[in-house]
């Protein structure tokens, strides 16, 4: 018997080994293979201006697009499908394996790197409010809104903004989401709500395509500032599956050679971008992470 039972945990020893060997290999196979294989990566968008959006032509194309087709070309990576999801499902499309990248404007936070991976920064970005003209309630700053308990804010779902106006004092009821940054501006075109607030960029963009003259950015806009008292800024950057360490740092070696290059720059600069959006070259993923 004794003999018996210890050929037979050999065997489960063996096969316990076999089927997490099997497991491994799978969980370790990075991006970089699909490129070898010349594969198709899917890279999730939100149909956003100016990030990531379907043009007039009926192709994916933006800032965050153009910007990662520069990045996965050298890589082997040519081929790449752009689904169009609501924001909301960006991140949790990535953690659960529906894309391989987000390709959308997406901010990196400590929340967000708990379910996801992210490359360094690409571009840097504050918030802005778009406001009805002459800003009737003189709204300047997420603390405005909070002093004053009849104005309602519009935001999207799913975005750092509402964490951003909460922490600012916002009461949760004069917080009004929307799926889509056009719907936002509707409703306050409808006097639903009294500002809408999303990163700058997008608000330069959403002014630009909508033409509204009734409208307007609401300036000075005091940013939220940080630890030191300063304005703080919020870094965009691509979402990345979180157990691909050799694709991160592949991407993110591809993203310094880009910058370096003036490439990076160039790219931005045709959807409004300046050298003013570009972080510090010091900031990395890994520090904005790990920050509270």
């Amino acid at each position: 018997m004794p003999a018996k039972s210890t050929r037979f945990a050999a065997l489960i020893s063996a096969a316990l080994f076999s089927s997490l060997t099997f497991s491994f290999s799978a969980t370790a196979a990075s991006l970089l293979d699909k490129g070898a294989q010349h594969q198709t990566v899917i890279a999730g968008i939100a149909n956003e201006q100016p990030y990531g959006y379907i043009g007039e032509d009926g192709k994916a194309t933006g800032a965050n697009v153009e910007v990662l087709r520069a990045i996965l070309k050298p890589l082997g990576i040519t081929r790449i499908d752009t689904p169009v999801v609501d924001f909301g499902a960006l991140v949790p499309g990535l953690a659960a394996g529906r894309f391989d990248i987000i390709g959308a404007g997406l901010f990196i936070n400590p929340a967000r790197c708990q379910a996801i991976g992210f490359s360094n920064p690409v571009t840097r970005s504050g918030g802005a409010f778009i406001v009805k003209k002459g800003n009737p309630l003189k709204l300047h700053s997420l603390k405005d809104v909070a002093a004053n308990p009849s104005a309602r804010l519009g935001t999207q779902n799913g975005t750092n903004q509402i964490q951003e106006a909460k922490s600012s004092g916002v009461a949760n009821q004069n917080i009004v989401l929307f799926d889509k940054d056009t719907e936002a501006l509707a409703a306050l075109d409808a006097n639903r709500v009294d500002a809408i607030y999303f990163p700058d960029a997008e608000i330069i963009s959403l002014l630009k395509r909508s033409d509204d003259k009734s409208v307007e950015r609401a300036l000075p806009f005091n940013q939220i500032p940080d630890a030191q008292g300063k304005p703080g800024y919020n870094y965009h950057a691509f979402g990345l599956p979180k157990n691909d360490p050799a694709f991160i740092n592949a991407f993110n070696a591809q993203l310094a050679k880009l910058r370096k290059s003036g490439e990076l720059l160039k790219i931005l600069e045709k959807y409004g971008y300046t050298a003013n959006e570009l972080p510090p070259e010091n900031v990395q993923a890994s520090q904005l992470c790990a920050s509270k």
